[in-house]
Formats: structure tokens, sequence, C-alpha cells
């Protein structure tokens, strides 16, 4: 009392009582707030960055920013969209012409608005140099395209002879070869397998050669961005009217993909999120919990020598105030660290197939720190809260006397008395049972929050085993080798000689066994015939948009494909014939949701109808005189809804009408029509892999060059392509490597808090529990005793924790794998066997070591 100061005010000299009396438990509290929002702010960023950088990815792989538009859109729609609030803005994108090289088409030419190529196209291009086109005559080409015609260093402004054909045929104003000058050039990443590209024209152009705006391509972008493609189309569906040959085309959103493949789904992602804001606020409540009674007591002791209930009420909320705010800027500077010097390294490395860095990227999100803080100061307050009401209900001498043991007992029976057990040499064994049970909240609540810690941990290492990009190029074969489509419809359109044309050569089968010999494994077809459809067949190929205007090929089924096909056929209840299909020569018509609303309901009109084909003729052949094929059309599938089963389908059935038929269908078919193979997938020796890759291209290369000059399209047109899968993972290997570590960041982060979770738990109880020591010391207890009275709580929560993970935490860990396994074709489980031993491991000698170091420094510093 000597340095007292009788000039400070009441509340004053609480706050200097209060602060030295709770120096620990202050000290603690700051450490964890630090810990929290530190945390909290580090992990969302984290997986905010990762979801950023798939985002663009999608975006560079769709070939545009958005996910929806309306094909053969018109003003009177645009006005319709404009009044809809879920629309941000709208674009106008028209594929008005084409550039050929001998007939052979090797670009499209698009037209667009401002809205439509700088929000909505733009940002799925990089390396953009140079401007959209305003004069008639200029264009804006792609690198790829620049490649073809053998310009390796554009510039802006150059002049480029082209051959250009609108796509109205009886346009031909404007017209064939021309000169062009160079607006601009940029590097695209959609269709990286193909040859074919896109440029840019003027309006101008259009303008002054009669063209009109309408029909094109309404571009939408909309704010249900973590919604799926199906339920935006169904949305716009019901609110905006469709007219024939009007179609809504929505793809799942960059972002709805970019968390599905992260997480599973959006809903999983969220309630993730929340468990993991559960798990800090339990991490802050379980300290302030566990010194509950001893608050009530000093509050109540305060109250019974004269200070009054509202001063020690704003005692406690300066108090708690002052801790959240420090510990909430000191967590900022440490997630701030984090997010500034180690995530931009993380995420630099990141590339899209090698060629792309991201762009536009701002590490540090002031959302999530605030969320951060938000946590902290609400938890406290709920503490805070509770401390009040207890006060407010109890007497100041019951708050002094407060027990958390005897208070409320819902019963007043009188208790039956009990023997004292005794427990031999061991009497802290008895002790620690009596601390641990003597409140069954405190327990649960401590026993709830370790659990959940280590629980979120273990869950956080299966979603990153799971869904690692390296499980989905596990299941694709070492090598695919097929015939490409653009080779497939020059010769259909060009060759004088497509009678018993054979595209996939059995000496190219026989070179690829020769050349790999008994390394070759697992080899599979896909297979199936390239027909000339009869008119019955183009009257059921028309219902869908463009059918009538791209090809047609018959494929095969497999026995597996078959089963899985007819489970999602009974699923979602299709209208399909199934027994036709399978037993009489049916087929059941695939495309990637080319199929107007408008004319959906007609569907049933040509189910049974029977489909003609003929066998590939040269060009010119009298039709009349042939006898045609006839298959039963069973139905119409859209291999781009959500739970269409993964089948192998000739170009990825993207752009083409599919007609599947079954073994037996085909082997009836084989004597009618000439057998295709579209492309050929084996396996290899996984030593001999990089040889054999090198002898393939080889061999590659060689059927492509005699092909080109059989036809004279050197450099331009390739009959076969081959696609390694070592080459993908070697294009994707940066992009794999980093996620791995954004993932196994946030994995290891959750791990540390689950073991933060329990030292803090163990070390605020041991300080907080001085006074207790010191009674047991003068009435005999050792600091042996002591110290395995504290070993033995630590044992038993080590114990209990490790019982929950083993029984409620093993369910939760099925049920979470369970459920990505339905969201995530390719997600590969592995028990979290490393984790769950390091964590056991870990907290078990934190339980043994750290309360004799932390009980010696306790006695030194009473002492």
């Amino acid at each position: 009392m000597e340095n007292y100061d009788c000039n400070q005010s009441a509340e004053r000299v609480l706050m200097d009582a209060s602060r030295k009396k709770n120096q620990n438990r202050n000290r603690l509290l700051f450490i964890v707030i630090t810990i929290t929002v530190g945390v909290i702010f580090s992990v969302f960023s984290l997986i905010y960055g990762k979801m950023e950088i798939d985002i663009q990815k999608n975006m560079k792989v769709d070939g545009m920013a958005v996910s929806t538009y309306i094909e053969n859109g018109t003003a009177d729609m645009t006005q319709q969209l404009t009044q809809l609030p879920c629309i941000e803005s709208i674009g106008k994108e028209k594929f008005a012409g084409k550039l050929l090289d001998d007939s052979i088409k090797y670009c499209d030419c698009v037209i667009t608005d401002v809205t439509g190529f700088e929000k909505m196209i733009r940002p799925a291009f990089t390396n953009v140099v140079g401007t959209y086109p305003e004069k008639e005559n200029e264009i804006m080409l792609s690198t790829k395209t620049l490649q073809y015609l053998g310009i390796k260093n554009p510039e802006v402004g150059m002049e480029i002879e082209l051959d250009f054909y609108w796509n109205d045929i009886f346009n031909t104003s404007g017209t064939g070869m021309q000169n062009f000058l160079l607006s601009g050039y940029f590097t695209e990443y959609q269709n990286q397998t193909s040859g074919a590209s896109v440029a840019f024209l003027s309006e101008k152009s259009m303008e002054k050669n009669g063209l009109q705006w309408e029909p094109c391509r309404i571009l939408i972008d909309h704010t249900k961005k973590y919604s799926s493609g199906s339920q935006i189309e169904h949305m716009l569906t019901n609110n905006i009217k469709l007219n024939e040959g009007q179609r809504i085309v929505s793809m799942n959103p960059a972002e709805y993909r970019a968390i599905s493949e992260m997480m599973g789904s959006y809903g999983f992602a969220v309630f993730f999120s929340v468990m993991v804001l559960l798990s800090m606020f339990l991490f802050i409540y379980n300290i302030l919990n566990i010194s509950l009674e001893k608050d009530l007591q000093r509050y109540g002791l305060l109250q019974v020598i004269g200070v009054e209930q509202k001063q020690n009420i704003k005692v406690m909320n300066r108090e708690m105030l002052k801790i959240g705010l420090t510990g909430s800027i000191a967590g900022a500077v440490l997630g701030g660290m984090f997010i500034w010097g180690i995530m931009p390294l993380l995420l630099e490395k990141m590339y899209a197939e090698n060629t792309w860095k991201l762009e536009r990227m701002v590490f540090f999100q002031p959302k999530l720190l605030i969320l951060a803080i938000v946590l902290v100061i609400f938890t406290l307050g709920v503490a805070v809260e509770c401390l009040k009401r207890k006060m407010r209900k109890l007497s100041p001498l019951e708050c002094m006397k407060y027990t958390e043991a005897v208070t409320y007992h819902k019963s007043r029976k009188k208790p039956k008395i009990k023997k004292f057990r005794y427990w031999g040499k061991h009497p802290e064994i008895y002790l620690a049972k009596k601390y641990l049970f003597r409140n069954k909240k405190t327990f649960g609540i401590t026993s709830l929050s370790l659990w959940l810690g280590c629980e979120l941990a273990l869950c956080s290492a299966v979603i990153v085993n799971g869904v690692d990009l390296q499980n989905y190029y596990s299941k694709e074969p070492d090598f695919q080798i097929g015939i490409t489509e653009e080779a497939c419809n020059y010769l259909i359109e060009s060759s004088p000689d497509t009678k018993n044309m054979k595209f996939f050569p059995k000496s190219l089968m026989n070179d690829i066994e020769t050349t790999i010999g008994n390394e070759l494994h697992s080899v599979e077809n896909i297979k199936g015939f390239y027909p000339i459809v009869g008119k019955n067949g183009k009257e059921n190929i028309k219902i869908l948009i463009d059918g009538d205007k791209i090809s047609t090929v018959i494929q095969t089924v497999s026995i597996g494909e078959q089963e899985e096909l007819k489970d999602f056929i009974q699923k979602n209840d299709k209208l399909v014939n199934w027994e036709q299909f399978q037993n009489n020569h049916g087929t059941i018509v695939l495309h990637d949701h080319r199929m107007s609303d408008y004319i959906a309901g007609e569907v049933q009109d040509y189910i049974g109808t029977e489909m003609e084909f003929y066998d590939l003729v040269p060009v010119g052949t009298e039709m009349s005189s042939l006898v045609p094929e006839k298959l039963v059309n069973c139905g119409y599938l859209d291999i781009t809804e959500d739970d269409f089963p993964e089948m192998k389908l000739c170009w990825d059935g993207k752009n083409i009408n599919i007609l599947l038929v079954t073994e037996t269908t085909y082997d009836w078919l084989v004597e009618k029509l000439t057998p295709q193979i579209f492309e050929i997938q084996f396996n290899v020796d996984k030593n001999q892999e990089s040889v054999i890759r090198e002898r393939l291209n080889q061999m590659i290369r060689n059927y492509n060059m005699e092909f080109q000059s059989k036809y004279r399209h050197a450099d331009k047109l390739n009959l076969f392509y081959l696609d390694s899968k070592s080459e993908r993972l070697l294009k994707e290997q940066n992009y794999i490597q980093t996620s791995r570590w954004l993932l196994m960041s946030i994995s290891g982060i959750l791990i540390f808090i689950g073991i933060m979770n329990f030292a803090n738990t163990r070390i605020s109880d041991i300080m907080l529990r001085q006074w207790e020591c010191k009674i047991l010391e003068r009435v005999g207890m050792t600091k042996k005793q002591e110290y395995r009275m504290f070993v033995t709580e630590g044992l038993f929560y080590w114990l209990l924790l490790c019982g929950l993970l083993m029984s409620f935490g093993n369910l939760g860990i099925g049920i979470m794998q369970w459920y990505m396994k339905m969201q995530i074709s390719y997600f590969a489980f592995r028990y979290p066997v490393k984790e769950m031993i390091a964590l056991m491991v870990l907290l078990l000698l934190f339980s043994i070591i750290f309360p004799g170091i932390i009980y010696k420094k306790l006695k030194k510093k009473r002492k």
C-alpha cells in the first residue's frame, strides 16, 4: 500500500488490482486471441487465395469470364434480362465469320460489344497487347493463329493478308483474300489440343457489310456465382420467355467449380468454415470458462467490501476490451506477416500449364481480418455476459462462496454420504478425478473444444489428400491416340475415296504393338461408326440446336458404362426406353446441352421412331439407290448434367452428336457399316514410359506428315493426336504442387490449433489453481504428487480425446469421405493414420512433460 495514489479513481484502482491478480490468465488470453485472429485470417486467406487462382484458371480454360449465355438472343430478351435483380451486366457476342486456308477453317471470327469484350472475354486471356478493333479493316488475333500463319514476332499495326468469309453464305461483301491491320493479339487457353482459335473483328466491319446484331449470343454476368449452372438456368427459364431456336446455356460458374473441386460443394464449404469458427470460439471461451469460478469469487468479495456491481462490470468490460483489442492487433500483425511474407511465395509458383501467372490477385482481404476480430469480440462478449448474468442472479455472498460443483442443484434431496475412498499411495489420482468431474458443464465444454479442434485437423488432412489432382490423373490411361475431328470432317467432305475408308488404319495399331512390345497393358478402344445420316435420322437430330450442322457418330458403350447409365436414367427418371436400347437395335442420342426448352416437349414424339444411316460413300454418290440401316431412337441425354456418369466419349462428346449403341448392336452394324476406331487408350510399364513416349511422338509425327503430304496440307492438318498423361502432369506440376502446399498449410494450421487448444487448456488450468496447490502443499501433498495429479488429469483428457476421435471422430470422417466421393468423382480416401499418430503422440508428450515445466516455473515465482 505504500505506493498507493490517493488521487486515483476507484475504477482505476480496481483496474490495476484486477490486472495484477489476473496477470497469468490475461497473458494466456492475449496469446489465445492473437493466435485465433492470426489463424482465422491466415486459414481463410489461404482458402481465398486457392479459390482465386482456381477461378482464374477455370475462366481461361472456358475462354470467357461468364458461365451463362443465351443463343440467338434478341433486343427484347436483353430488355427482359435487365429487369432481373440478379443480373450485373449484359454483353453481346456474334460469331460472324471465319478464316480459311485451302478451304480448311482454322479460326472463327467474332464481334463483341465493349462490355462483352472488356468484362466477359478479356479476363480469360493473358498477355493482351493492343486494343480491340475499331476500324473496318482491323482484326485482333491469338498467338496460336499467328503461329499458324508463321508470324513469330507480331507487331500492332502490321498488315496481314487473310482469306475471310462471313458465316452467311449469301453475303459475299467483304469476303475473300484481303489485307487486315493487326490491332492487337493475345494468348488463349481454351481448346489447347485443337488447332482452331478465335479472332475479333470491329463492329464497323459488320455494319458496312450489311450484318445485324440480331440474332446474337447474349453474355450474362450474374450475382449467383456459387449456384450450379442448372440452378441458374432454371431461374432464368422461369423469368424470361424463349422463342423457337433460342436456348439458355449455363455452365457451372468458375467460382462454383473452384469451391466444389476443393470442398465438394458450397454448402459443405460453409459448414466446414462454421466448424472452424466454432472451434476458434470454443478455443477462447474454454479459457474464460475455466476461470469463471475464480472471477465470480473475486467479484463477490469486492461487492461484500463495498464495491458496487456496476463498478465491477465496468472494470470487467474495460479489461476484456483491452485484451481483445491488443490481441486482435497482434493477431492482425501475425496474420499479415504470413499473408504478405509467405503466401505470395506459394501463389507465385502457381501456373496453369506452365504458361500463365496469377494476375490481379489481392492477397490482403480486410473482410477476412474483420471476420476474425468480430469473432473474438463476440466470444469475449458472450463470456462477459455469462459473468454478468451470474453476478446479477447471485447475491454478493453467494458469489464470494461460489463453487461450480455445488451451485444450482436440481434436486434438494439430502445427498447420500459417500465413504472416503482411499487410493493407497496415490491420492493424486483421486484428487484429479474429483477435480475433473466437479463441474460437468466445464468438463463438457473442454472435451468438445478439444475434440472439435482435433477432428477438424484430421478432416482437413483427409480433404487435402482426397482432392489432390494427382488422384484425377491416376485414373487416366498413360497414353491416348486418336483421330482428329478436323481431319475426319475434311476427308468426308473432300475425299473422293471415302468408301470403306478406315481413319484409324490397322498398320498404326501394329506399329504401336511393335514399338511398345510386352510393356503394353490395358488396351481399350473407343469404337463405332462415322455414318451418313438419312432423312429420318436428320429429323431426330434436328431437334437439337445445330444438330444438323455438326458431325454425328455412332459409338459403343461398355457393360460397366451401361450399368452406370441405367442407374442415372432410373435415378433421374429420364424418358428413355432402356429395354429397346439394350435388346432391339436401339440408340440413345447424347448431346452437350443442345436441347432447347422450347422443343423439349416434342421429344416424346421422336422416341420410338427409326433413324436411317448409310455407310460412307464418295462425294456426289446418288443415295436413293442405297439401302439404309436403321436404329430405333430410345431417348436423349445431356452429358453436361452434374451427375451424368463418366464415360469415354470420342472428342469428349463436345460439339458432336453421339449415338450410343450396345456391343450387340455394334456387332450387327459391322456387317453393314465400316467400323471405325476413334481412339485407343493403353498403359505401359512406368520405368519405360519416357522412352515409349518419345517413340510414339515420332511415330505419330511420321503418320501426320504422310497424311499432310498426301492431301497437300503441310503443317496445317493432323490426322492423329497423341495425349500423354506424363506430359499433362508435367504441364500441371507447378499448379498441383502449389495447390497441395496451400491445402497442406491449411491442414497444418488446423493441426497446430488442435495442439494449442489442448496446451492452453492445461496451462490455464494449472496456472489458475495456484491457490489450491498451496492448500494441498500445506496439508502434506508433495511436489511429485502435484505433478502426478496434473499429469493424470492431462492423461485422462488425452484418453478421452482418443476415444472420441476413434468413435465419433471416425464416424464424422466416414460421413465426410462418403459425401466428398459423391461430389468429386476423383476423390480418393486415405485414412489419416500419420496425422492421427503425430497428433496423439504430441498431445501425450505434452500431457506428461509440460505440467512439470509450468509447475516448476510457478513454484519459483511463488518463492
